[in-house]
């Protein structure tokens, strides 16, 4: 499923803070590391971005070294010029990419590019896996080479879901990282002000439906997890209770998770999660790295 990942740099330090993470994919899942940069125009093309390129591939030669990673990163013979968003879809499907990692968050500093915008931009147009960074690797786990040791897979019910679970498998696989299991359980109804006989009634029906729903996800999770569990990868599982997307960015802060996985977009059912507002909002709103993927019809 994963041979190639790409990564879109623009000449600055806060794209590259997805480098260590593309490193350690690559070297522990033997892939081979694609670099690109765009240049609106062609002038700066070989006194900037190639002699650039070159000072990135002989970083990830060495890091890729250091992992024992026989794999050497393959630059770009040619810099892509024009719109850096959909020139990087359109050379995406060129190379025939498994996977896109790069930096999501605020300005590009010396360089180019907004990178949340341009992160949006091709967010919305591929059809790839995309792995977003918020922020800097921690650099005692960098130093362990242990960047991605727990997943959050967070999920409703729902197919739509479930379309990521196959990614969160490989990549903990191959990482030797745990799977956790998530689901939000959302509140059905605001609790009155005021408490009459009527109202009591209610917020004890209310509470039954909501330990019913409790009871169903730690089943469905239950299920799942024996599923991971079968194919010898470590998996545990978590209910917690409220709006899906402060669940899952407060959970995975305070819970020493490295990577959310997620899928794009598409209503997963009624009474379920709305996963394009949810994962929205977990991209940014959270600080936690968020793989994200596009679920097949």
């Amino acid at each position: 499923m994963y041979t190639t990942i790409l990564v879109p740099l623009d000449r600055s330090e806060a794209a590259e803070i997805v480098l260590p993470y593309a490193v350690e994919i690559a070297a522990k899942m033997s892939l081979e590391i694609v670099v690109a940069s765009v240049s609106k125009t062609t002038a700066d093309v070989d006194n900037i971005f190639r002699s650039y390129l070159e000072r990135v591939k002989e970083r990830l030669r060495q890091e890729l070294k250091e992992y024992g990673s026989q794999k050497e990163p393959r630059g770009v013979s040619k810099i892509l010029v024009g719109s850096p968003a959909s020139e990087l879809v359109r050379y995406d499907e060129e190379v025939n990419a498994s996977l896109l990692a790069m930096a999501s968050r605020g300005s590009s500093g010396r360089g180019p590019w907004v990178l949340g915008s341009i992160a949006d931009k091709i967010l919305r147009a591929t059809k790839r896996p995309i792995l977003l960074v918020r922020t800097p690797v921690n650099k005692d786990a960098l130093q362990q080479k242990r960047l991605i040791t727990k997943v959050l897979v967070p999920l409703d019910g729902s197919k739509v879901g479930e379309a990521v679970l196959p990614h969160a498998e490989i990549l903990a696989q191959a990482l030797g990282a745990e799977i956790v299991l998530f689901q939000a359980v959302e509140p059905m109804a605001v609790w009155p002000l005021y408490i009459t006989s009527e109202t009591a009634v209610e917020a004890t029906i209310a509470k039954q439906g909501a330990e019913s729903r409790r009871n169903a996800a730690e089943k469905y999770l239950e299920h799942a997890r024996e599923a991971l569990k079968a194919k010898g990868l470590k998996a545990s599982l978590v209910v917690d209770w409220g709006h899906p997307a402060e669940r899952i960015i407060d959970y995975a802060a305070g819970n020493g998770i490295d990577l959310v996985a997620m899928p794009t977009h598409g209503r997963s059912g009624i009474g379920r999660w709305v996963f394009g507002s949810v994962t929205d909002k977990v991209l940014h709103a959270g600080d936690t790295p968020v793989l994200v993927v596009r679920p097949t019809k």
